[in-house]
Formats: structure tokens, C-alpha cells, sequence
């Protein structure tokens, strides 16, 4: 029997779905679109019906890879940032990061791939998700700060440590198997947090 004809939307969605696993398998030099076409079950040509270049299937690619999750994560991000309880922030914003991770796996081996390689993809991602959350995190610091609640800091370095501190951590928990540390991740987080926002002084 026949499998059913996809929908042009559909159609649309097993490319783009398709291209991210083989990317992140084997990178964007391995990833050929021979391949991609054969992976789909189409010939070239209607890779390039949907998509006249592969910038516009690396686009795609970022557009779609955990774009509800990020959108819906922003949102909440904003909403605790207006509520301005730097525990409660950090802590969601730990949590997001953690989510997203543990929710779209091909999303960091893409962004690993596309820097090692010195592919396009790297500068799309900081551009459309990196720099939006950086700019959130930033801002959040920035009026901490201003309402004397935070001393006098570098907020946009004080903002990339604490999201670097959560990524590394994901890094080798999520994608590596390396349990660095074994408490649980809300623990984890909740220390992170602490630490972050109290320092390792004794009082």
C-alpha cells in the first residue's frame, strides 16, 4: 500500500525534523543534501521547492528547533522579571535552560557542530535565541541594581555567568552521561541559585 501524500506543511515539517537529526549526527560538512533528500524519502528538488537555499533550511532548522518551548519560555522569564524576586527569576530562568536542553537534545550538538565548523548557524542562534534571554537576564540585573538590591556589577558578564553555569551543567549532565554532581537537578538548581546570589562566604 501507499503511505498517504503529505501536506505541503507537512512535507515541510519531516525536512526540517529530518535535517536537524542528520546535522546533529554528523554535522553540516558530512550532511549532504543527497542524503537528506534519501533520509526524507524525496528526490533534491523537492528539498529545494521548500527550501531554495540551505540558509533558508538552516533558518528553518532554528526556527523550529524547541521554538514553542522558547517562546512560551520568554514569556514566563518577562513575567518574573516584572515580579522582581531575584530568587524566584534565577530560578526559573535555571529551570528553562535546563528544559530546553533536556527537551530538544540536537539543539546544543547543532549549535556545537555549527561552531566547530564556523557554519552560519552559530551567528542564527545567538541572533534569534541567545541574545533575547542575555538581554532579559541583563535588564533584570540592571534594575536589581539600580533599586540598591544588587552592589555595583557588570550586569551583562554577571547575566552570561549564570546562564554559563547552568549550560555547563547541562552539558555534562544531559549530553555527556557525566554525573558531576549527584544531587537531583531541583536541588542542583536551588544550590546554583544560592550560591550565585549569596556567594560561598560564611556570614
Amino acid at each position: 500500500m501507499r503511505s498517504p501524500k503529505l501536506s505541503k506543511a507537512d512535507r515541510r515539517k519531516a525536512i526540517v525534523d529530518t535535517a536537524a537529526n542528520l546535522f546533529a549526527e554528523v554535522g553540516f560538512r558530512g550532511g549532504t543534501t543527497r542524503e537528506l533528500a534519501k533520509r526524507v524519502g524525496v528526490t533534491e528538488p523537492v528539498l529545494y521547492e521548500h527550501f531554495q537555499t540551505k540558509s533558508d533550511l538552516y533558518a528553518a532548522i532554528i526556527e523550529d528547533s524547541g521554538r514553542q518551548d522558547f517562546d512560551k519560555g520568554r514569556t514566563i522569564l518577562e513575567q518574573k522579571a516584572a515580579a522582581g524576586d531575584p530568587e524566584d527569576f534565577f530560578t526559573t530562568l535555571a529551570n528553562l535552560i535546563a528544559e530546553h536542553q533536556a527537551n530538544n537534545p540536537n539543539y546544543l550538538r547543532l549549535i556545537l557542530f555549527s561552531a566547530l565548523e564556523k557554519h552560519e548557524l552559530a551567528s542564527l542562534c545567538f541572533e534569534r535565541h541567545a541574545t533575547v534571554i542575555h538581554q532579559i537576564v541583563t535588564a533584570f540585573i540592571k534594575s536589581r541594581i539600580e533599586c540598591g538590591a544588587f552592589r555595583e556589577v557588570d550586569a551583562p558578564l554577571v547575566a552570561r555567568s549564570f546562564m554559563g553555569m547552568t549550560m555547563h551543567y547541562m552539558i555534562f549532565d544531559q549530553h555527556f552521561g557525566f554525573k558531576l554532581v549527584r544531587a537531583s537537578r531541583k536541588r542542583t538548581i536551588s544550590s546554583m541559585v544560592d550560591i550565585f546570589l549569596h556567594g560561598l562566604k560564611s556570614a
